[in-house]
């Protein structure tokens, strides 16, 4: 029986938090401080890495932030979660849990020994984007932190934050006749018990119909209006500044250079300065969205490449994924006119493979890239004003979704040609409806 005392302590509580509006990102902050597993999901566009850079900036413990992949720790700021875990590539087919840990542990490679007093120290593991991490590989990491750890509870008692949606970019395969192995389905994720908040309002696109029509494509709904909305937007013949998204690399590269030698004038050819390690150095550059050769003209179309603010001052001076137009390129500078008009000086910007070690791999480049093109997979977290879009070659589960919800605006979006169907996965399908049947 509660004492008086106590009854007092439970009514002072309730009233606190009934002065407090009850949304999803609420509820994800309360019980992300409390220390429980906790998966923050939804559409794109609802915020998901907003919320998640304030829990890192509130948060008073140690938080680790890593990403299946290297494009996704990069914009998060954090590392790989293989290279955080020192797992290398995960098991092989077949291979138990024991076994692999018992190669990791004859093998003498310092990055290794790393990552595991990196296991043994971590308070908060942020996982960002979950929706492209194995399953299989996500119950190694479990099964890691509770071995390393010494404690034979979910992830060692390591408090883990999932981020991501499994209607976007799934897990890679080794071939396409392989189901997708998702992390929701192991028997890692079960064990984690994660409290699941879902982000439901929208703050990318702000049109109630390019709202509707969005939830519909996320899910493969592409009839009646969503499609009578979406088909409006086939454009045959956009103007050749606007960005476009592909599905390959090759693509990219095809229209950028085609655009990029239109141009009057000469070409000048920007080199990224790099230092450290060759494998380092070999990840940055294959991850990077700024490339290592940066080939640029007065007039070429270009994204910036990271948010940077004006010196002294709360302002941003330019934002990642923000677009302008070159005006002159000299040795220490890229003079670029944004859309506003301003005209900003960028200088170089210096990345590094882990920004808590300064003898660890460099990598300064002008944060700039060529933005008359990129791939769907480069271009997720961005928010683009304008795009047009070639999905017809999109195979991956959620890969078209992703591109179409990039694009601000109706009036922005613009289709190449209609195309036959939009690939989802069945079983994130069913994975959400039943969070929402809970």
């Amino acid at each position: 029986m509660k004492t008086m005392q106590q009854l007092l302590e439970c009514d002072s509580k309730y009233e606190a938090l009934s002065d407090i509006v009850l949304t999803p990102e609420n509820l994800f902050h309360t019980s992300a401080k409390t220390g429980g597993n906790v998966f923050l999901t939804g559409a794109g566009g609802t915020g998901k890495s907003t919320q998640l850079r304030a829990f890192i900036a509130e948060c008073p413990r140690r938080v680790s932030v890593t990403a299946p992949t290297g494009v996704a720790a990069l914009n998060v700021g954090g590392m790989t979660i293989h290279r955080f875990c020192g797992m290398l590539i995960g098991p092989a087919a077949g291979q138990s849990n024991e076994d692999y840990f018992a190669q990791l542990q004859r093998d003498p490679r310092r990055s290794i020994l790393a990552g595991f007093n990196r296991v043994k120290r971590c308070e908060v593991l942020v996982i960002d984007e979950i929706s492209m991490l194995p399953g299989r590989q996500f119950e190694f990491v479990e099964f890691l932190f509770r071995r390393l750890r010494g404690r034979d509870v979910p992830f060692g008692g390591c408090q883990v934050i999932a981020t991501g949606d499994f209607l976007q970019l799934p897990p890679v395969r080794k071939s396409e006749t392989e189901c997708y192995d998702w992390a929701f389905q192991s028997l890692a994720w079960a064990a984690a018990e994660f409290r699941t908040f879902v982000l439901e309002r929208v703050r990318r696109q702000d049109e109630p119909g390019f709202v509707r029509a969005l939830a519909d494509f996320r899910v493969g709904r592409v009839w009646g209006d969503t499609a009578r909305i979406l088909q409006s937007r086939v454009r045959s013949n956009p103007p050749a500044s606007m960005t476009r998204l592909f599905t390959h690399n090759v693509q990219v590269d095809k229209w950028n250079h085609f655009q990029l030698s239109d141009l009057p004038g000469d070409e000048s050819v920007c080199h990224a300065c790099q230092t450290g390690p060759e494998l380092q150095r070999e990840f940055l550059t294959r991850n990077l969205l700024t490339p290592a050769t940066l080939h640029l003209k007065p007039g070429a179309l270009v994204m910036f490449t990271v948010n940077k603010t004006e010196p002294g001052s709360q302002n941003p001076l330019f934002v990642n994924g923000q677009l302008g137009t070159v005006l002159a390129v000299t040795p220490g500078a890229v003079l670029v006119k944004a859309k506003s008009g301003a005209e900003i000086c960028v200088e170089r910007f210096t990345w590094r493979f882990d920004s808590q070690d300064e003898d660890s791999a460099s990598f300064s480049q002008f944060p700039l890239r060529l933005a008359w093109a990129m791939t769907i997979h480069k271009a997720q977290g961005l928010t683009l004003d304008s795009a047009f879009l070639d999905i017809r070659a999109a195979r991956e589960p959620g890969q078209a979704y992703v591109a179409v919800s990039r694009v601000r605006s109706l009036a922005g979006l613009n289709f190449k040609e209609w195309f036959k169907g939009v690939h989802v996965s069945p079983e994130a399908i069913e994975f959400y409806q039943a969070i929402n049947r809970r």
